[in-house]
C-alpha cells in the first residue's frame, strides 16, 4: 500500500511540475468548467532562493495533507497550494524528474517519522495563510473577482 501511495504521489507531483495546458491549466483568469479556480499569488517577484524555499514548503504541505487525515485542507486551499506549486515549478524551470527528486521525494521522506503528522501538520495552515498574504485566496476566483457591471457602493 505504501509503495502504491509513493507511486501515485510521484505521478501527481510530476504532473504538477509540468507546465499544464488545456482544461487542466489555471491562468490568472482561471478556467471554465467544474474545477474550482482560486486566485493565486504572484510568485514572479520571488528570487530563486525564495521560490525554492516556498516550493519545498508546498511539497511538505502536499505530503502532509495527503497522508494525515487530521490535517487535510478544503478544496480551495488545495487548489491554492497546487496552483502555486505549478507557478513555482514554471518559474524555476523544473522538469517533473527534478521536481520529484529535489522537492517531492524529500518531503515524502518526512513521513518515515511516525510523528510527522503531529509535528508538521499544524504548519499547513501557516503555509496557506502565507499564500493568502501573498495575494492568493481559497474562494472561487469568480466569487472574489470584481464585477465590471456591478454598481459602486
Amino acid at each position: 500500500m505504501r509503495t502504491m501511495r509513493i507511486v501515485m504521489a510521484a505521478m501527481l507531483s510530476a504532473g504538477a511540475a509540468m507546465p499544464l495546458n488545456g482544461a487542466l491549466a489555471q491562468g490568472a483568469e482561471g478556467i471554465p468548467g467544474d474545477r474550482l479556480v482560486v486566485p493565486l499569488p504572484d510568485v514572479s517577484g520571488l528570487d530563486d532562493a525564495q521560490a525554492r524555499d516556498l516550493a519545498h514548503e508546498l511539497a511538505r504541505a502536499n505530503v502532509i495533507t495527503s497522508n494525515c487525515p487530521d490535517h487535510d485542507v478544503g478544496d480551495g486551499a488545495w487548489q491554492l497550494m497546487t496552483g502555486t506549486t505549478d507557478a513555482l515549478t514554471e518559474k524555476l524551470k523544473l522538469d517533473p524528474i527534478t521536481y520529484d527528486r529535489e522537492y517531492f521525494r524529500p518531503a515524502f521522506g518526512l513521513m518515515e517519522d511516525p510523528q510527522a503528522c503531529d509535528k508538521l501538520g499544524p504548519g499547513v495552515q501557516d503555509t496557506v495563510d502565507k499564500l493568502i498574504a501573498m495575494g492568493g485566496g481559497t474562494q472561487s476566483a469568480a466569487q472574489t473577482a470584481p464585477q465590471a457591471d456591478a454598481p459602486a457602493d
